[in-house]
Order: C-alpha cells, then structure tokens, then sequence
C-alpha cells in the first residue's frame, strides 16, 4: 500500500505554534513549482515506516489533486528527536529519479561456511528508475561465495532492467569472500613492516659538505 499523507495549507503562524497543536510545518518543491508552505498531523506522520521515508508518498488536500512526494530532508530536534520541519520534493510523473539504494546481502555461502569472511565493498547501489519503482533494498544472493577468493559483481545481481537501470560499473565488485589471515601470517606482516621501519630509522643522514679549502697564502 502506498502511503498517503493529509495535509493542509500552513496557517499564518510561527512553526513553534503550529508544532504546539500537534502539526508539522513543511514545505513542498520541485523543479518546475515554486516552493508551497503545508503543514501535516506529527503523529499520522510518525506512523509512517521509516523504510518508507525512501519511497513514493501521495499527500492529500481536500479538493486538490493528489501530489507525489519524496522525503528529501527530515529536520528534528537532536535532543528531543521531535521533527520540526519536513521538506517534500515533487517528483514529475513519468520523469525517473537517480538515487541510492542499500544492498541486502542473503543466502548462505559455502565459502563462508568453511571459514572464509564476507568482505561487503559496497553497501548501496546507484539505481535509475521511475518513483513508482523504487525497490526498497536490491539482493545479493551471496550463495554464489563458494570457495575463498570468489567474487560478486554489479552485473551479476537479478535486477529488471526493464524496470531499473543500474548506474554502477558493470564489473565493479560488491562483495567477496576472503580467506581469513593465520597468525602467522600476520605475525610475518608485522615482522616486514618492523624490518623496514629499522631499515629506515639506520639509514645514515645526507652529509654537509665540506668546506672549501682555503687559499695558499700570498709568497
């Protein structure tokens, strides 16, 4: 279910009185509309899941078409965590978005079963997709981790093209599956960085250069 919101026009009021009746000043803009005062319920709004603060909204106003939102800022007080002021951004309906969306790592490795670690390199992926169509995370079925050292790539996460595009390099990795280092293996490492750092520390220091000798004196 999409989520909707009621809203109304933002009374003639400082924000601190509107927020004393229980309502959220907010604001609505886009590229193509001047910026539009409203103000909203604070408590129909907690209600909102907070995956959803990524997704379509459809704020609602008696007698006025519906319009579709994106929660681009969401202003609270650092102590309290009251929300003072919401900002909404009006998508253009048919116009896609670029944005961000995490990755959700599932299934079960072989890899990692046998000792090796998951080694995430990207937690989030660029995506561009219609407002409609935002998934709200993209799998990574790391099942395909069979033996240390394997890979997983952008391009080999199940995504409708059709529906999203991906924005990420192809070959770019997201996550491996990495042996995980023996003792002495790092008791080796730290022993080479040790060598080189008393290797560096005898080295003798440039020399001044001698002074000229001096001239013979007159006969």
């Amino acid at each position: 279910m999409p989520v909707e919101l009621q809203i109304k026009s933002r009374a003639d009021k400082k924000a601190n009185a509107i927020r004393q009746e229980g309502d959220i000043p907010a604001t609505i803009y886009g590229p193509e509309n001047e910026p539009v005062s409203i103000q909203l319920n604070a408590k129909e709004f907690s209600r909102v899941p907070h995956r959803d603060h990524s997704h379509l909204i459809y704020l609602k106003q008696e007698g006025q078409e519906d319009t579709e939102v994106l929660i681009k800022n969401v202003q609270k007080n650092f102590v309290t965590q009251e929300v003072l002021n919401i900002e909404f951004y009006k998508v253009k309906r048919g116009h896609k978005l670029t944005m961000k969306v995490a990755l959700e790592f599932e299934g079960n490795s072989e890899a990692v079963k046998m000792g090796a670690d998951l080694v995430p390199v990207h937690k989030e992926a660029n995506i561009k997709c219609l407002p409609k169509d935002i998934p709200y995370s993209i799998k990574v079925d790391i099942s395909a981790l069979e033996k240390a050292g394997d890979q997983i790539a952008f391009e080999n996460l199940e995504i409708d093209s059709e529906v999203i595009e991906l924005l990420d390099p192809p070959k770019e990795i997201v996550c491996k599956a990495q042996a995980k280092r023996t003792a002495a293996a790092i008791a080796a490492e730290e022993a080479a960085e040790a060598a080189e750092d008393a290797a560096a520390g005898e080295a003798a220091p440039a020399g001044e250069a001698a002074p000229a000798a001096e001239a013979a004196p007159a006969a």
